[in-house]
């Protein structure tokens, strides 16, 4: 098992946060899907308005992107959209914990364990989640074709001294 270290900033609330960024699978990291994961990240991290992230971020979907989330129904980026404007979500801060990608020829997974504060429905929580984001060749292009979520354990001592380093 080959591991190579990439650090993403992620920028929530003009903290940074950098995270050390694993490999795995059959191929090693693809410069495209790196910068697929860059150009997602900005836009998660720089819109706070639901409507202008996801109208940034549907140049960067599948046209069959769907988000599951802890509530187990999958929808579309335009029933995320709709919901989550709604709801009045907002991200408020996060923190990534684990991150690992596994590149394949045509297929790449980003499995993360994140921190996150969110508002959401007027409620402010503070979650630890699993995210899996499923990407793709779509046309030619490396298209994200799916967001996972769910919810997490309070990770353990251990892996929260990795974090607060």
């Amino acid at each position: 098992m080959k591991t190579l270290f990439f650090f993403i900033a992620l920028t929530v609330l003009n903290q940074t946060i950098k995270a050390q960024m694993k490999f795995e699978g059959t191929h090693p990291p693809n410069k495209e899907v790196l910068a697929l994961l860059e150009q997602e990240a900005k836009i998660m991290d720089n819109v706070r308005n639901v409507g202008q992230r996801d109208s940034l971020r549907a140049q960067i979907l599948s046209k069959g992107f769907f988000y599951h989330g802890v509530d187990g129904k999958p929808i579309n980026l335009d029933g995320l959209t709709k919901r989550q404007t709604k709801n009045n979500f907002q991200a408020l801060e996060a923190k990534v914990i684990s991150e690992t990608l596994y590149q394949y020829e045509s297929t790449a997974i980003l499995v993360i364990m994140e921190w996150q504060k969110i508002k959401d429905k007027g409620v402010i929580s503070d979650n630890y989640n699993s995210v899996l984001i499923i990407m793709g060749i779509e046309n030619g292009k490396w298209k994200i074709l799916s967001d996972i979520m769910g919810r997490k354990p309070k990770p353990s001592e251990e892996e929260m001294k990795k974090v607060n380093k």
